[in-house]
């Protein structure tokens, strides 16, 4: 049980529909042996990245995020590192039987993102979060690949990528304390709560372009457009004037959950537009 809280299953949940989405997406539904193993390799690959980070998080974690499983004790740190490469080393096996060379490739590279990530990376200004939004992005990408349904996956891993780079910002925010101590050089950690909420504003800008293209583009439906704004742009006005006049650490752990729910929405209402 404590393995399995390790990679997060809820998560792991949202990257197999990622994929799944990504290779079906105004695409025709049938059963396909390279998406089943495009989804299990990042499966495999998302929860190798969640074990590893914990381990290399394992000092912090003690204090921002002590009922986690390694702080806990439930699992030895050493014990989940080997955990994490056992499910690397698998995923990227997978990845082959999906019979394309860029699923291969996404593959490595993800994996190779979350290690380093974790490592390094995650205390770095800025580059951490974007890999964060790489990786989250090109799952949809990845499920487009295993079922040659790649320029319609990349239409969600735009809207993903600069989704997530706002969460990253909040969640940023929301583990100072923690990332202060340790000398992390997070956006948070090098301009404050605030700011960062108020740099979040620079994705959010993107995203209603964004929108505005596939709409006039003529990519997407008026009903669909509609919709995205009512799920997508007000909610994330609504978050930053709300952080903006909350900036605690309750409030963007709050958002931070609120924003998980509301991509979930937001992919659903892409999905019955398909």
């Amino acid at each position: 049980m404590s393995f399995f809280k390790l990679i997060r299953p809820f998560n792991c949940l949202f990257i197999a529909l990622t994929v799944l989405f990504g290779a079906f997406y105004r695409n025709e539904i049938f059963f396909s042996f390279p998406v089943i193993f495009a989804v299990l390799s990042a499966v495999m690959i998302g929860g190798g990245g969640y074990a590893v980070n914990d381990y290399f998080d394992y000092p912090i974690d003690k204090i921002n995020k002590p009922h986690r499983v390694l702080p806990s004790g439930k699992i030895k740190p050493k014990t989940a590192f080997m955990f994490a490469s056992f499910l690397f080393v698998f995923g990227i096996a997978f990845s082959f039987f999906t019979g394309n060379i860029f699923c291969v490739i996404i593959a490595i590279l993800n994996s190779l993102f979350l290690f380093y990530y974790g490592r390094y990376y995650k205390m770095k200004f800025l580059s951490g979060n974007l890999i964060v939004a790489f990786t989250a992005a090109s799952a949809f990408v990845y499920g487009g690949f295993s079922n040659h349904n790649v320029r319609n996956s990349f239409i969600i891993a735009i809207f993903s990528f600069l989704y997530t780079i706002i969460r990253e910002f909040i969640k940023d925010a929301e583990d100072i304390a923690g990332d202060v101590r340790f000398r992390a050089e997070t956006l948070a950690v090098k301009f404050g709560p605030k700011k960062t909420v108020v740099f979040s504003i620079i994705p959010t800008v993107f995203i209603i372009m964004f929108m505005n293209y596939l709409f006039y583009s003529g990519i997407i439906s008026s009903k669909l457009f509609m919709i995205l704004n009512l799920l997508g742009t007000i909610p994330l006005i609504f978050f930053i004037i709300y952080l903006l006049k909350n900036p605690k650490k309750k409030s963007f752990s709050r958002i931070s959950v609120f924003m998980k729910v509301d991509m979930l929405a937001l992919l659903f209402s892409f999905w019955f537009e398909n």
